[in-house]
């Protein structure tokens, strides 16, 4: 048998659908049921689930991460620490060291609500911040305001919590308001994150400020020097999206980046159960129904999924039939200081994690992809 260590929950409720947002979810109504609806559907998928780790001979080893998101997943309230105990955590054993995420909206907490959860487990934070100018905020259609956000970041602060905060490049009129980027980070980092998570928007078609988007030089310039600004306080970019402080890197995400299994419950939640290096499903759960649609990965889709991902970590990638178009290849990209090409290893930095997909484009160009994907 297999062993199953982490676990994902998709929460999908929110007070307000945000324009800009393109993650399932479902506003939640005042009064209505659609929680007990949603208790009912994870019992339903909690048996589903047993079936299908039975089918690919998985099994429940001790927890080392479990992380909760959305949607808005501190809208579910002390009910919903609740029915997560008795339903989801009396099947597990909790490691010592358990990394137990919640993401939590600034515009939808109390501390008791925190200490319901932290009762359980919970012991880190994420926070959807975004950003903390009141034009901004205002123009992405959030339904928090900066004061609600640093009541959190105080909160958290005050508290010790190991938080991570989420914060958004690329927003539309940035060119045209001068949107000040480093004033706002002295701001949030005065609340001492040990994570932070940078998003640059994609709008999709629909999005009504499509034609008030920065273009690619603007938005290069902001990440270049959120990360610059990052890295000088001692955040290590870690991953393209992710800083930490020394020791508080997200156990979770690693999981993914790394391949490895993890569980998947809620509707949209999408798990991995990797048997070997040749084989593995990805499931997802469906809206409608405790049901999944499964997709089942050969050698090659698993093998080039680990050549991407792992090019979007600091510890690089090290091919395993490593050519020398190849090393022509990487040698290339440090010329072009995009990262560095040493023990036969790539690890890009800051710039070569923004030019990522162009950087595989390269790749294919060269027709490598066809090298790395060959089995041995």
């Amino acid at each position: 048998m297999t062993q199953l260590s982490s676990l994902y929950l998709h929460v999908p409720f929110c007070q307000h659908l945000c324009n800009y947002c393109d993650f399932y979810k479902r506003k939640l109504e005042v009064g209505s049921n659609q929680f007990e609806e949603f208790h009912q559907f994870l019992k339903s998928s909690w048996q589903r689930h047993a079936t299908l780790m039975k089918e690919h001979q998985f099994t429940w080893s001790p927890m080392e991460t479990i992380y909760l998101g959305g949607g808005t997943p501190s809208l579910w309230g002390k009910m919903g620490s609740e029915f997560f105990a008795e339903h989801i955590l009396s099947h597990f054993t909790l490691r010592p060291e358990l990394e137990f995420t919640m993401e939590v909206d600034p515009g939808a907490w109390t501390p008791e609500l925190i200490d319901s959860w932290k009762s359980i487990g919970m012991n880190r934070i994420s926070i959807g911040t975004q950003t903390l100018n009141p034009t901004f905020l205002t123009i992405m259609d959030r339904a928090h305001s900066k004061e609600e956000s640093l009541s959190l970041l105080k909160f958290c602060q005050e508290n010790n919590w190991n938080y991570s905060l989420d914060f958004l490049l690329g927003l539309p009129f940035s060119k045209e308001k001068v949107r000040d980027i480093r004033t706002e980070l002295d701001e949030l980092l005065s609340y001492r994150p040990r994570h932070v998570s940078l998003y640059i928007l994609n709008a999709r078609s629909k999005y009504p400020h499509t034609q008030n988007m920065p273009d690619d030089e603007f938005i290069r310039e902001e990440y270049l020097l959120v990360s610059s600004y990052l890295q000088e306080r001692g955040f290590h970019h870690y991953e393209v999206s992710n800083f930490a402080l020394p020791g508080f890197e997200s156990q979770h995400n690693i999981k993914y980046w790394k391949s490895e299994s993890v569980a998947a419950l809620g509707p949209t939640g999408t798990g991995l159960f990797k048997k070997n290096s040749h084989e593995a499903i990805r499931y997802k759960w469906k809206v409608s129904a405790p049901e999944v649609e499964i997709e089942n990965l050969g050698f090659e889709e698993l093998n080039l999924e680990k050549t991407y991902l792992e090019l979007r970590t600091s510890e690089g990638w090290r091919p395993e039939n490593l050519t020398q178009k190849m090393k022509d290849l990487f040698n290339r990209w440090e010329e072009q200081k995009y990262g560095q090409f040493q023990d036969q290893t790539m690890r890009l930095n800051s710039l070569g994690f923004l030019m990522l997909d162009s950087l595989m484009d390269d790749l294919f160009r060269l027709e490598v992809a066809r090298l790395v994907i060959k089995p041995l």
